[in-house]
C-alpha cells in the first residue's frame, strides 16, 4: 500500500481519531453504532492493544452474523416472496437465520443448499414447465459464477463468452450441477416448493415421531393381500349392499353425465339458451361445467310453492370466488319472485381457501314478502360439496334447512315474512344474467323432490351414489386405462418435472381419475363393508393421518437441494432455448479454470470442493474482495461480480493476491480476514478528505485516506433506532412488516387468494427489528430500503449503487419509523439527561454521533432548541 502512495507522490493519512475509529468498526462489524458506554470503555483503556481488544469484542458479538449476512443475502437474492407476476409467500427465513448463525460460528463460507433455492419460482397459468425450470437453472448458474468466481459465465448461455474465455459448452457442463433437482418447473402457490426440510420444534419433532412410528406399525400391520381378497369379493355383490339414491318423491335428476337430460319419470330435459355446457370429470361420474356465459333451463322442475314441501340436492364445485346463484326460477319482473339458492360475501380464510355463505330464499315480492335464511358460517369451497336443501312447507323461515356433506348447518334467518306464492311459471335455470349473477363450475347430480330429505336419504346421495358410479364403470375412467399404459413409461417417476409436463394431457388426467376412484372404493369399504377389526384399524389410521398432516403444515420448512437419484440428462442449449437441444453433456468446469481435482465425484459437492480447492485462481480473491469491499465500499476490483476482461482491473493487485493467500492459508478463517483488514494501518486512516486529494482520486482507489461513505439502506434505519433506543434487538425469526406507506402492495396485487397480496404493518417490538428482517416481497421492495439503493432481489447482485436523492431526506423527514425515533430520542433527551439544555443537547448529540458537540455545534443547536420552543409556544 505504502509503495503504491509512494509511486503516486501521495503519503498515507495520519490515524484516525478514537472516537472515529471505534464508531467506524463498530458500523462495520455489527451494523450498529457504538453505545456511549463502549466509547467511553476504549478511550479510557490506554492499553497498546485497545483498539484490537474493541474488534476481538465485536467479532464475538451475535450482531456480527447479522452484518456480515446483510452482503451474501443480496449476493443469495435472499427474498420473502416468490417473485413473477402474482409474488406469493415464501419461508426461506430459517436459511437466513442458517446464515448469520454460520458467520457467527465462523464456519468456512460453502455453498449452503439454500443458497441454490432462493430463485424465483413461477406458476403463472399457459406458462411451460421445462422453460421455467430451465430459467432457475440458469439462475443458479449464473450466481455461483458472480458469488463465487466473480465471472460473467450467464453470458456464455446463448453462445460463446464475446469477451472472456468460455465457451457455451463450458456453461452447459457447469448448468449440469445444478440441474438434478426434484423439482417442478411451475409451482409456489402453496409457499414453499419441494425438495423441503422440516425445522420442527423439540416438541413437535418428538409429536412428528410419535405419529410416523404409530402409522407405519399399523400400515405394517394389516394385511393387505386379505384386504384387497375381501374387498374384490365385496365388490362381486356391492351393488346390491350400496343401496341407490331413492327415487320417492323424485320430481327431477339430471345427472349431467353428457347431456342435459332428466333420468326421473318425468322426463323434463333441459335445454341450452346461450354458450355452451361441457362436461368433465365430477363428484359423481361426470359433470356440467359452466363457464359464466352459460344459460340453461331445466324444464318446470318443482314449483316450490311455500305451501308444500320439497327437497333438492346437488354438487357444485366453484370455479372462481364471486357471489353468483347456483339454481334460481326467478322471473326479471320488480317483485324478483320465485326461488333461488346463491353463493352469498365470498372470501378466502388462508391461502387458496375460498368460502361463501349459501342462501335460499322464497320470494313472493321483494324484498318485503319472502323468507331468506344463510349459513351463519362460510362453507369451504375448495373441492366439490353436496349441498342439500329441504323445506316443510310451513311459510316459514324455520321450515328450511341446509346440508353440507350431510350435515345440518347452523343458519341465520335474514327475513321471515311470507304471504304469497312464489311460482312464476319459468323454468329451474342455471346461468341467467337478467334474474341473478352466472354461475361459474361444476354442478353435478341435481335431483328435486316433493318432500324433505331424511338422514338415510341423504346420506344415500353423500356417500353412496359416488361409490355406485364407481362400480358401474360409468365414468370409464379405469376402462381407459388400459391403451395408457404405454403413455405411462413416456416419464421418469422419480422426476417431477417430467410428471408436470404431462399433467395438463388428457391421459394423465384419466389415470388421476381412475386412481381417485380407485381410493374412494378403498376408502368405502374399509369404513363401511369390511369386517369390524379392519374399520376399527382403519378409522384409527384415517385419524392418525389427519393429525400428521396437520402437524406437517404446522411445522415450518425451508427449501434446499437434494439430488435425484437418477440424473436429468443435459444439452447444450442452441441460442440458449430450451426446445433446441444439442450435444449432450456431462457435469463439468470450465476448460480454461483448473479441472476439477481427482477422484471428486461430478455433483455439487465435487464442485464445491473445486471451488475451494487452493489451486482454484477466483475464489479466494473475489471472497476477499467482498470483504474489502464492505469497508472501504468499493472492493479492489471495483466491479465485484466481474473479473473478466469487461471489469475493473485491481487497484491493488499484489494486496489482492496477498489476502487470497492469506484466506487459504488460514483455511478460509473468515473472522481472521475480517480482524486482518480492520487493524490495518489502512482502514484505521482518517477519512479527512483534503481538496487536492479528492481531486486525484475521488473513489479512494488509491487508499491514502480512510474509507468515507454513506451507510447502507438497512444501517440508516437501524442506527435511527438505535439511537433512539427503539431498536428491537432480537437475532432470527420470521420477517416482521415495519410501516410502509399504504396501498403499495395492494396496487401491484394479482389474483386472489394469495399470500403477500395486502400489507398489514406488525405491532408491538416487531415494528424496531434490525433492517434486515424485513419482510422482502420481490415486486414491491421495501420502500424506505429501496429509496436507499436496496436492490429488489430478483437476482444476484454484487454490489450496491450509491446515490443521495432528495426522496432519501424525505423519507428521513416523513417516514413514521424516524418520527417516532426522533420523539423517543427526545425523550431520552428530557429523562436521561436532566433539566439542563446544554446537557440535554449534548446527550443526544453523543447518542447520534459518538462524539461530543464542539462549542460552535452545541451553540447552533441551543440557539435552534430556543426557536423551536418559542414557535411551539
Amino acid at each position: 500500500m505504502l509503495a503504491r502512495l509512494e509511486h503516486e507522490g501521495l503519503k498515507a493519512s495520519p490515524q484516525a481519531d478514537r472516537v472515529t475509529l471505534i464508531r467506524r468498526v463498530t458500523f462495520d462489524l455489527t451494523g450498529l453504532p457504538p453505545t456511549p458506554s463502549e466509547v467511553d470503555a476504549f478511550l479510557t483503556d490506554h492499553s497498546s492493544d485497545a483498539y484490537e481488544t474493541v474488534v476481538d469484542r465485536l467479532l464475538k458479538s451475535p450482531h456480527y452474523g447479522e452484518r456480515m449476512a446483510m452482503q451474501w443475502l443480496d449476493l443469495a437474492r435472499y427474498a420473502d416472496t416468490q417473485g413473477y407476476h402474482v409474488d406469493p409467500q415464501r419461508d426461506m427465513w430459517h436459511w437466513r437465520d442458517w446464515v448469520i448463525d454460520a458467520f457467527n460460528r465462523n464456519l468456512p463460507q460453502k455453498i449452503a443448499t439454500g443458497f441454490n433455492r432462493n430463485h424465483m419460482i413461477n406458476f403463472e397459468g399457459g406458462a411451460i414447465p421445462e422453460e421455467y425450470h430451465n430459467e432457475y437453472v440458469v439462475d443458479r448458474v449464473e450466481t455461483t459464477a458472480t458469488v463465487w468466481m466473480g465471472t460473467t459465465l450467464g453470458c456464455a448461455r446463448c453462445h460463446d463468452h464475446k469477451y472472456d474465455p468460455f465457451k457455451q459448452r463450458d456453461f452447459y457442463r457447469f448448468y449440469a450441477f445444478f440441474n438434478n433437482v426434484p423439482e417442478k418447473g411451475l409451482d409456489g402457490r402453496e409457499g414453499n416448493v419441494q425438495p423441503v426440510v422440516q425445522i420442527p420444534s423439540p416438541d413437535q419433532r418428538r409429536r412428528l415421531d410419535e405419529l410416523v412410528q404409530r402409522i407405519n406399525a399399523i400400515e405394517k400391520a394389516l394385511p393387505e393381500q386379505e384386504i384387497a381378497s375381501l374387498q374384490s369379493e365385496w365388490e362381486r355383490t356391492a351393488l346390491s349392499t350400496v343401496s341407490p339414491a331413492t327415487r320417492d318423491g323424485l320430481l327431477a335428476h339430471y345427472p349431467f353425465e353428457k347431456d342435459l337430460a332428466d333420468t326421473s319419470e318425468h322426463n323434463q330435459p333441459g335445454r341450452t339458451l346461450s354458450g355452451k355446457v361441457t362436461f368433465d370429470y365430477g363428484a359423481v361420474g361426470k359433470a356440467a361445467e359452466f363457464n359464466g356465459e352459460t344459460q340453461v333451463e331445466l324444464g318446470d322442475a318443482g314449483t316450490f310453492d311455500p305451501s308444500r314441501p320439497f327437497g333438492l340436492a346437488l354438487w357444485f364445485n366453484p370455479g372462481l370466488i364471486l357471489e353468483m346463484s347456483l339454481v334460481q326460477k326467478m322471473d326479471d319482473s320488480k317483485d324478483h319472485r320465485g326461488f333461488e339458492v346463491f353463493l352469498d360475501e365470498p372470501a378466502y380464510v388462508g391461502p387458496h381457501k375460498r368460502t361463501s355463505h349459501i342462501v335460499v330464499r322464497l320470494v313472493h315480492r321483494w324484498p318485503d314478502d319472502a323468507i331468506q335464511i344463510r349459513t351463519k358460517e362460510r362453507v369451504l369451497l375448495t373441492s366439490f360439496r353436496h349441498l342439500t336443501i329441504n323445506y316443510d312447507g310451513s311459510d316459514k323461515a324455520l321450515g328450511l334447512q341446509i346440508l353440507i356433506d350431510g350435515q345440518p348447518q347452523p343458519v341465520e334467518i335474514l327475513q321471515d315474512h311470507l304471504t304469497g306464492g312464489v311460482d312464476n311459471g319459468r323454468p329451474l335455470e342455471i346461468g341467467n344474467k337478467q334474474t341473478g349473477k352466472p354461475y361459474q363450475g361444476f354442478i353435478d347430480e341435481l335431483r328435486i323432490y316433493d318432500k324433505p330429505l331424511v338422514d338415510s336419504e341423504i346420506e344415500k346421495l353423500f356417500f353412496n351414489e359416488p361409490v355406485r358410479t364407481v362400480l358401474l364403470g360409468l365414468s370409464g375412467a379405469c376402462a381407459e386405462m388400459g391403451r395408457l399404459q404405454g403413455e405411462d413409461k413416456l416419464a421418469d417417476p422419480e422426476d417431477p418435472l417430467a410428471q408436470q409436463s404431462r399433467e395438463n394431457t388428457p391421459a394423465f388426467r384419466i389415470k388421476m381419475q381412475c386412481q381417485s376412484e380407485k381410493d374412494k372404493l378403498r376408502d368405502y369399504f374399509l369404513t363401511w363393508a369390511a369386517p369390524d377389526s379392519f374399520r376399527k384399524v382403519q378409522a384409527e389410521l384415517r385419524a392418525l393421518r389427519k393429525q400428521k398432516a396437520e402437524l406437517d403444515k404446522a411445522i415450518p420448512t425451508s427449501m434446499v437441494m437434494q439430488e435425484m437419484s437418477r440424473p436429468r440428462e443435459t444439452f447444450v442449449l442452441a441460442r440458449g432455448d430450451y426446445r433446441n437441444k444439442g450435444e449432450k453433456v456431462i457435469p463439468g468446469v470450465p476448460a480454461i479454470l483448473p479441472p476439477l481435482p481427482k477422484d471428486t465425484p461430478l455433483n455439487r459437492l465435487g464442485l464445491a470442493k473445486w471451488l475451494l480447492d487452493p489451486s482454484h485462481p477466483l475464489t479466494a480473491r473475489v471472497e476477499v474482495n467482498h470483504f474489502w469491499q464492505i469497508y472501504f465500499g468499493t472492493g479492489i476490483v471495483k466491479t465485484a461480480e466481474d473479473f473478466g476482461s469487461q471489469g475493473d482491473s485491481p487497484s491493488h493487485p499484489e494486496l489482492l493476491d496477498w489476502l487470497a493467500s492469506e484466506f487459504i492459508r488460514t483455511r478460509w478463517d473468515i473472522k481472521a480476514m475480517q480482524r486482518l483488514i480492520v487493524t490495518s494501518a489502512t482502514y484505521r486512516q482518517s477519512s479527512n478528505l483534503a481538496p487536492e486529494l479528492l481531486e486525484r482520486d475521488p473513489e479512494n482507489r488509491l487508499l491514502a485516506r480512510g474509507p468515507r461513505f454513506r451507510l447502507p439502506a438497512e444501517m440508516v434505519r437501524d442506527n435511527a433506532l438505535s439511537v433512539s433506543g427503539l431498536l428491537n434487538l432480537g437475532i432470527g425469526g420470521p420477517s416482521v412488516f415495519p410501516y410502509q406507506s399504504p396501498g403499495l402492495w395492494e396496487e401491484m396485487a394479482y389474483g386472489e387468494g394469495y399470500t403477500a397480496q395486502s400489507y398489514t404493518p406488525s405491532h408491538g417490538d416487531n415494528l424496531y427489528r434490525r433492517s434486515m428482517y424485513t419482510f422482502w416481497k420481490r415486486t414491491v421492495p421495501p420502500p424506505s430500503l429501496a429509496t436507499f439503493d436496496a436492490p429488489d432481489r430478483e437476482k444476484c447482485t454484487g454490489r450496491r449503487g450509491m446515490t443521495n436523492t432528495p426522496l432519501q431526506a424525505l423519507v428521513l423527514m416523513n417516514d413514521p419509523t424516524y418520527v417516532e425515533a426522533a420523539r423517543t430520542l427526545a425523550q431520552r433527551m428530557l429523562t436521561e439527561a436532566g433539566s439542563d439544555s446544554a446537557r440535554r443537547i449534548s446527550y443526544a448529540f453523543r447518542l447520534a454521533t459518538a462524539r461530543k458537540p464542539g462549542p460552535e455545534e452545541l451553540k447552533a443547536l441551543g440557539e435552534l432548541a430556543q426557536q423551536e420552543l418559542a414557535r411551539y409556544l
